[in-house]
């Protein structure tokens, strides 16, 4: 960033890193509460773990040769989702030097 004529570098430093246990213990005894929030994504968002598992099942079945079964796993995603899937199945398969049918 540049400011009258001298550049400013853009730089936050943090006083913790709230990754490491020790000094988030240390923050906390510090200031008496946590600045990082709960998380609840699988509580308010629960399709995203089932979408995971299905991509699992997905790439697993792919990956043995079980093009038909995977197929029709695709066909049961809403039309949005198919095409990108197929890619992603496609692209699984290729990284283990196979190819898709």
């Amino acid at each position: 960033m540049v400011y009258k004529n001298k550049i400013i570098r853009d730089r936050m430093t943090y006083k913790y890193n709230y990754e490491n246990a020790t000094e988030k213990r240390q923050a906390f005894q510090e200031t008496g509460y946590m600045n990082i929030p709960k998380e609840d994504g699988q509580i308010k968002h629960p399709e995203h773990l089932s979408q995971h598992e299905h991509l699992q099942v997905l790439q697993r079945e792919a990956l043995k040769g079980n093009y038909q079964t995977v197929k029709e796993m695709i066909n049961e995603l809403p039309e949005h989702q198919r095409k990108d899937m197929t890619e992603m199945i496609k692209r699984t398969v290729e990284s283990m030097g196979r190819t898709y049918e």
